[in-house]
């Protein structure tokens, strides 16, 4: 019987904790448990060193003694790392703790990163990291970007291109089809909001842009539906008021994943209007185009429009610019037969490119070519 080909993931948290990188690590993990043999090292939230299996997957969460600067201080993490055999270890980015720790452990085995974006939030750990992560990215053989646009505007990846492979986020497409329960409810939602629903979820922080896209609807024939915490919400709670758009945007606390399936469903159009490269890719785009919403996004030099395709699968306007935010969710709103085109190619495109199992599939080759150049070079035949 073949050997399967041995896989440590190094991420900074493990399923139950929710987080982008988090829900990335588990669909990847899922997809690819039965055809490798996987180990997944976190942190864990305690003091103490777990290792337990989740729905298949072995995971070690390693103790931690608290968190600085979004980075987990995990003493064995180093140790871990030193102690794993195997063929091959895939480091989530920006993860410092990981970084720091491969380099100090040194284990065997090919070494490839997913990056999922640059460090832009933490400015100072940016600064102070940058020389640690160049030394490790020089070691990186393999570097899974999820677009070729964040290729260009990073300036860590702009160093290593050579050494990227575009593997864009894929996300569980089955959890979007609409169901008779999910008809019902986003029925009920027009009927309470109306049948021009504009749509916004996520973070209601600086970088998302909503203000902007609150001074769109001052103009607009709808309501805005923005669902999401966040250090923003009382701002925008005020902003609502003092232009006098109560009856036009309605603020709303994070809701049920099951309800959130039926707010996708119930909208006309779906608006990501962020304002800078924290918007590394925005999945949120893909589930309003896995429910044939057609999507108004910013053009930023990230993955933001390499989905969500302009003219296509919706419309991308500048950033900071509420003028076009209004006229591009006029247009969509006063063009039903434009608006149901853009979201049936919305679901096409997610359909072809940005699936779980394509993003596990395209994982999986890149292990089997790795594995494939170790083998060449153990037997003196040159790989492919």
């Amino acid at each position: 019987m073949k050997q399967k080909i041995r896989v440590l993931q190094v991420g900074k948290f493990y399923y139950p904790y929710r987080g982008g990188m988090e829900t990335y690590l588990l669909d990847l993990c899922q997809g690819l448990k039965d055809r490798v043999d996987l180990q997944v090292l976190v942190s864990h939230t305690g003091r103490r060193t777990v290792r337990e299996t989740v729905d298949g997957v072995d995971v070690i969460r390693a103790a931690s003694w608290g968190r600085a600067f979004s980075t987990s201080f995990c003493p064995s993490f180093s140790r871990l790392l030193k102690e794993y055999r195997g063929d091959i270890i895939t480091i989530h980015h920006p993860n410092p703790l990981a970084t720091i720790s491969y380099l100090a452990a040194h284990p065997p085995g090919h070494l490839t990163v997913v990056y999922h974006s640059d460090i832009i939030k933490q400015k100072l750990t940016e600064i102070i990291f940058r020389p640690i992560l160049l030394k490790f990215m020089r070691r990186v053989e393999k570097i899974s970007v999820t677009s070729p646009g964040y290729i260009k505007g990073s300036p860590i990846l702009t160093r290593f291109k050579d050494k990227c492979v575009i593997i864009p986020i894929g996300i569980d497409l089955t959890q979007y089809n609409e169901t008779p329960a999910i008809a019902a409810r986003a029925a009920e939602i027009r009927r309470i909001h109306g049948e021009r629903i504009v749509l916004f979820i996520g973070r209601m922080t600086l970088y998302k842009g909503l203000e902007y896209l609150v001074k769109a609807m001052d103009g607009v024939d709808g309501k805005l539906l923005a669902i999401g915490k966040g250090d923003r919400f009382e701002a925008m709670k005020m902003m609502v008021a003092s232009h006098h758009l109560e009856d036009k945007v309605c603020l709303m606390n994070e809701v049920s994943r099951d309800d959130l399936f039926a707010y996708l469903r119930a909208c006309s159009v779906f608006c990501l209007p962020s304002i800078s490269r924290n918007e590394a890719f925005g999945i949120v785009q893909l589930e309003a185009m896995a429910s044939s919403r057609p999507v108004i996004s910013s053009r930023l030099d990230t993955g933001i429009t390499y989905s969500n395709i302009d003219g296509e699968t919706g419309l991308v306007v500048p950033p900071r610019d509420a003028e076009a935010l209004r006229d591009a969710i006029n247009r969509l709103l006063n063009d039903p037969d434009l608006n149901t085109e853009m979201g049936r190619k919305g679901r096409e495109r997610v359909e072809r490119e940005f699936t779980k199992e394509k993003m596990a599939d395209r994982t999986f080759r890149l292990y089997q070519n790795l594995a494939l150049t170790s083998f060449g070079q153990s037997s003196g035949v040159k790989s492919a």
